[in-house]
């Protein structure tokens, strides 16, 4: 049952988050990931960053759009390129950056703005590390840059059909491509993981999907999968009910709205239905040779890597990329 008792299917509201500016009136462009110790948060200490506001990947389950306002129209940060050299010039070179987690770096108008390609130079020239998350294929365009032993990339790969990644992910590149993208990128040497995430009963959970994924992203060259349950929020469940079936829509309101559980903001699976979830992955992971971790689920016993995030795959010697800069 939802904590609280409220008659309402989501008892909570929807609010923009309070975030706290600089001395100049912004926000800082790298600020430390989970700054407030959730507890589901297993991540090593890392930074964040992000090049754009919003995303145009317009996934229907995105959680973003609980607080960023005009969240599917990404655009570039303002004085981006002077601000973050100010602020990697005084940050902790011992963090990885991680980019991004509220707006993909490689959204929609990366290819005509190349805003990430400037800012992974930038990255390179101050001597930090970087984890890229992805769901385009357009990373590849800078592999020039990314493989020179400073990255890792891990690519969020949901579903394989691409027909129903076009209604459930329609701004983003279909699955296709970045099992291809994949692949192309472990060929130079780059270290690679997926993200399962989110999984969503009736719409990716099967057995089938579930081993066929895995064994995919495995013979591209992934070394490790993250995986990860839908949690809903209001405005994310209406969007993604409306667009499936009768069934299916039923089904949802059922796992989430009577019997899931409240977590902070978002409306969990039951547990014990996230455990079989995300056991169902971590075994096909076992059957094909690649490590797996979960994400703010409160599982982490089932954890099998360093770290949950991929960050451990970024290799700790760099190459000279001159021809790159």
């Amino acid at each position: 049952m939802l904590d609280g008792g409220s008659p309402s299917p989501f008892p909570f509201e929807y609010v923009y988050e309070l975030v706290y500016t600089d001395s100049t009136g912004k926000l800082p462009l790298l600020g430390l990931f989970d700054p407030w110790h959730g507890r589901l948060c297993t991540c090593p200490a890392k930074y964040s960053l992000a090049p754009y506001t919003g995303c145009s990947h317009a996934c229907l389950y995105c959680y973003i759009t609980s607080y960023i306002r005009d969240p599917f129209h990404a655009r570039p940060k303002r004085d981006l390129l002077y601000r973050l050299g100010r602020e990697l010039r005084r940050g902790d070179r011992s963090k990885p950056v991680s980019m991004a987690n509220s707006s993909d770096p490689y959204t929609p108008p990366e290819d005509r703005l190349g805003l990430t390609r400037k800012v992974l130079r930038l990255l390179y020239e101050e001597g930090f590390k970087v984890l890229i998350i992805t769901k385009s294929n357009l990373v590849v365009r800078d592999l020039d840059i990314i493989r020179g032993g400073w990255c890792a990339v891990s690519l969020t790969i949901t579903m394989l059909d691409d027909g129903l990644a076009r209604l459930i992910e329609p701004g983003a590149p279909p699955p296709s491509l970045r099992l291809k993208a994949l692949g192309e990128i472990a060929s130079h040497g780059v270290p690679c993981s997926i993200r399962f995430d989110p999984i969503i009963p009736t719409v990716n959970d099967s057995l089938e999907l579930v081993e066929e994924l895995v064994s995919k992203a495995a013979e591209s060259g992934a070394s490790h999968i993250i995986a990860s349950t839908y949690k809903a929020k209001p405005d994310n469940f209406k969007r993604l009910t409306s667009a499936l079936t009768e069934a299916q829509r039923m089904k949802l309101e059922e796992l989430y709205l009577r019997k899931g559980r409240r977590i902070g903001g978002s409306i969990y699976l039951p547990e014990d239905l996230r455990f079989r979830l995300l056991l169902r992955v971590r075994d096909a992971a076992a059957r094909y040779g690649i490590s797996f971790s979960t994400c703010r689920e409160g599982l982490a016993h089932l954890n099998e890597a360093e770290s949950c995030d991929g960050t451990h795959l970024i290799p700790s010697v760099r190459k000279h990329l001159r021809h790159a800069l």
